[in-house]
């Protein structure tokens, strides 16, 4: 059972109005902003733009005079801007261009002419060989694109910019360049990768492809663009076998099923489709695919009447695959809701993924034998059988409808029936597109996450994803040498080929949605089985990320993925292909967590097999979620309170924070800084290297559940407006107040945001920790203990986490308090009536040499009675 020694006690904010007020704001950047000359940018701009302009207006197939609405209504323009372009969407919508997407952008070789950025988050980017730029889009009418012809023409003769149309000007001379949208943007050079693979497998086979369409608000528009869609693809001998549309995230998208001569036509950029202005992209299945090796199965021993059945309300669920239900492990533990998939779509000796899932949530990696957790999990499966046995999801149907429908059952309910989850606060998603690594835009999936997350106040769990590529491994010629090498050069000589190959190893969708705790799974497990010498243990000294685990960073260059957990040990599997290559491979006799698994012959209800990768690890963030909700259960909170902590707006926030709470890199991030701050890295890039595979740092929950004299846990939790300021008051002892010892505070802030999608502001709200000046120091002395990510990084998510060491005395206010500020801000002038949940953990930690139980003392300071406990 849960040791409910360490309380979490209540941290207390300021009383309103008196300390509630403005931000307070940092050190202005004074820093001069250089811009392009006009004619630089005529002289660089003018041909592209002119080439441009011919491409839509003066081609020879259309006689515009004759059909003034035949041609560009339904063609992009692309503008690849320097800086960021919220003033100009206004400036588009009032020159007649319909608003489409925004998107973060790397655009390489532009510092000869932009020497410098007009972008308050450049100042904080760690150094880069490239420059952060925005994509806009725009589908314009023939009447805006003359208007923004004759401004460019104005802009190029130096004229005056015409009255309301000034912002044109800035974008003018900010922008890097701007083309119509074609078949190389609707298929990436990846894609076209993926899907010539596809057509290789599987020669006399239809291939399944999803095609987003261009969003449209209006509603007649859209029906008559996808009519149009809807045709061409049956010309071609095309089959529509879903569609889907979220107004709420953008999204207008049909999984179609294409003969191989228009797959090929689509790889040759060729073809009705792959020219189809309607089009947005075109990309294959959304795939997860899931399906293990004939490993080596045991059986557990009979577990009847070990526990009573849970009594707690049901705060967690599961979106992912069919579970065994009956096994031994999860017996009378699970309430399974079918909804899309149904039982005969899941035959129950294919069942690996989803009862994995459960068993590591409600039991942990069983080599420890732990006991279960005392609530029953919700299940809503998502996942079904293909032809090969493999779990996926269903062939003919969109992720996201599946991912809705799910969430929608479990807070309002669905054809007229009660919700089957109302007391769900959070949701493990170990699932993820194997088909869409992260590329700089939040991809639909992740989109969905977060309306969902913000909407339904609800805490998604997402693994960061397996990259199943082999990595190249140039230290050694062979796999002899590999094994014979000394553990700590091993382990140093495949870190440093991990991170060079990172930009092929990214975090997979929706991993970098920007609500979700995204967890990296670590190379750790309980098995105590030595590996035979034939084998490589890539980490034998240290948990660092396993092989397999995806890489961030996330959107707008934010902390991703956030924290990491144990994910199961893998072997360093090598293969001879141009080199010496490796890949992550789970040695299932000797490596990974035991979970509950079906049978796959004789249907025994007590068997447990190995397993390794970020589904797991996301398992047991779920998991430390679920033992943190029985803590607060009984904590103080919750017996002052009528409401349950887990009915409450901020609940999902406080289950994020506290699970992100315990993080820190430790031994493996000051390991991996040290080895890729090299000459040719600076230290920056290195901790940003770190960054992007461990996040946060491996979580210790044992700082957060037990008890200790000399630390302690406060947790507060509010909703805030934007450009509003909270001060919160964190109560200590006397003597830390004078005592020059070395003491530790760990803070971490955690919200939700509603997200604007398709843009550049697709975070609506951040939030800042900032001290008395505004800074992010937290008091005078105190810095922020060196391996952990950059306040930058930090700041760009939904999820502050820093740690501060010191030894001079903490100053207090004239009541005794440490005081701590939470800020809101946004770039969006009408969001200021939204209140943004936000929960705020501190833990203080001090010196062997402070002699007060510090525990205790705040304890008593707070004046909390701790509920009775039976």
């Amino acid at each position: 059972m849960v040791d409910n020694t360490h309380q979490i006690l209540p941290l207390r904010r300021t009383p309103d109005p008196k300390n509630v007020g403005r931000p307070i704001k940092g050190k202005a950047d004074k820093r001069r902003r250089k811009s392009v000359d006009t004619d630089v940018q005529v002289a660089r701009l003018g041909p592209l733009i002119d080439s441009a302009f011919a491409n839509i207006l003066d081609r020879p197939d259309i006689d515009v005079a004759k059909d003034p609405s035949a041609l560009a209504p339904d063609r992009a323009l692309v503008l690849e801007i320097i800086g960021r372009p919220e003033s100009f969407i206004s400036a588009a919508q009032k020159a007649g261009l319909e608003w489409l997407a925004e998107e973060v952008a790397a655009l390489h070789g532009v510092t000869e002419y932009f020497e410098d950025v007009d972008d308050a988050d450049a100042l904080d980017a760690p150094e880069s060989d490239e420059t952060e730029g925005r994509l806009y889009l725009g589908m314009p009418t023939i009447a805006s694109f003359e208007r923004l012809r004759m401004l460019w023409s104005k802009y190029s003769a130096k004229q005056k910019a015409p009255e309301g149309d000034g912002v044109w000007w800035k974008l003018f001379s900010h922008l890097h360049c701007i083309r119509p949208w074609g078949a190389e943007d609707r298929l990436n050079n990846a894609t076209r990768g993926k899907l010539k693979s596809q057509r290789e497998r599987f020669p006399n086979e239809k291939i399944k492809v999803e095609v987003d369409l261009w969003y449209r608000g209006n509603p007649t528009k859209r029906e008559e663009v996808y009519s149009n869609f809807i045709k061409t693809v049956k010309e071609i001998g095309g089959k529509i076998l879903d569609e889907l549309f979220l107004e709420e995230i953008r999204y207008h998208a049909a999984l179609i099923w294409l003969p191989a001569l228009a797959v090929d036509a689509i790889i040759q950029l060729q073809g009705p489709l792959a020219v189809a202005d309607e089009i947005m992209s075109i990309r294959p299945q959304s795939s997860f695919r899931f399906g293990i090796d004939q490993s080596p199965f045991e059986a557990v021993p009979d577990t009847d009447g070990e526990l009573e059945p849970p009594k707690e309300a049901s705060i967690g669920a599961v979106i992912d695959g069919w579970p065994v239900e009956n096994h031994e492990l999860l017996r009378d533990r699970l309430d399974v809701i079918p909804l899309d998939v149904t039982p005969s779509m899941a035959p129950v000796n294919t069942r690996y993924h989803g009862t994995a899932m459960a068993s590591l949530i409600l039991r942990g990696d069983g080599h420890f034998s732990q006991p279960p957790i005392s609530r029953r999990l919700k299940i809503v499966p998502v996942l079904a059988a293909d032809n090969s046995g493999y779990e996926s999801i269903p062939l003919n149907k969109l992720p996201l409808g599946l991912i809705k429908r799910a969430v929608e059952e479990l807070k309002i309910g669905t054809n007229g029936q009660p919700p089957s989850g109302s007391d769900v606060v959070i949701i493990n998603h170990s699932i993820c597109d194997e088909a869409f690594g992260f590329t700089g835009t939040v991809s639909p999936w992740a989109r969905l996450i977060d309306y969902l997350s913000y909407k339904y106040k609800v805490l998604f769990v997402v693994s960061a994803g397996n990259v199943s590529d082999t990595l190249a491994l140039p230290a050694y010629s062979d796999a002899a040498k590999l094994r014979a090498a000394a553990p700590t050069e091993r382990r140093d000589a495949i870190i440093r080929a991990v991170d060079n190959a990172k930009s092929q190893r990214t975090i997979f969708s929706p991993a970098e949605s920007v609500n979700a705790l995204t967890i990296a799974a670590a190379h750790s497990d309980g098995s105590n089985e030595p590996l035979p010498p034939n084998l490589a243990d890539p980490f034998p000294l240290f948990a660092a990320p396993n092989l397999n685990s995806g890489l961030g960073l996330g959107f707008n260059r934010s902390v991703k993925p956030d924290i990491m957990l144990p994910g199961g040990r893998q072997v360093a599997h090598p293969t001879m292909s141009g080199g010496l290559r490796i890949k992550g491979w789970e040695a299932a006799a000797y490596f990974g967590q035991k979970v509950a698994s079906p049978d796959p012959n004789t249907a025994d209800l007590k068997m447990v097999r190995r397993s390794s990768g970020t589904s797991n690890a996301a398992a047991l963030a779920t998991r430390a979620g679920l033992l943190i909700g029985s803590i607060l259960d009984s904590s103080p909170l919750s017996a002052r309170d009528d409401v349950p902590w887990y009915r409450k707006p901020t609940a999902p926030c406080v289950l994020k924070a506290l699970i992100a709470h315990g993080a820190s890199w430790g031994e493996v991030g000051e390991t991996m800084t040290g080895l890729l701050y090299t000459g040719k890295v600076s230290l920056p890039r290195a901790k940003e290297g770190v960054c992007r595979a461990i996040g946060y740092g491996q979580v210790n929950h044992e700082r957060i559940i037990e008890g200790d004299r000399r630390r302690v846990t406060l947790l507060g939790q509010d909703l805030i407006n934007k450009e509003r300021r909270h001060e919160w008051r964190v109560p200590l002892p006397n003597e830390l107040s004078s005592a020059a010892e070395f003491r530790r505070i760990i803070v971490t802030l955690a919200w939700l945001s509603p997200v604007q999608a398709n843009s550049s502001n697709y975070r609506m709200f951040g939030l800042q920790l900032v001290g008395s000046d505004g800074l992010s120091s937290i008091w005078e002395g105190a810095n922020r203990a060196s391996y952990q990510p950059s306040v930058h990084s930090s700041q760009r998510g939904t999820l502050v986490h820093a740690i501060y060491e010191g030894k001079k005395a903490i100053p207090f206010d004239e009541n005794g308090n440490f005081i701590l500020n939470v800020q809101a801000t946004s770039k969006l002038s009408f969001v200021s009536d939204i209140k943004i949940p936000y929960a705020l953990a501190v833990t203080i930690e001090v010196a062997d040499t402070i002699s007060s139980d510090i525990r205790d003392e705040i304890r008593r300071r707070v004046g909390v009675r701790e509920r009775a406990r039976s």
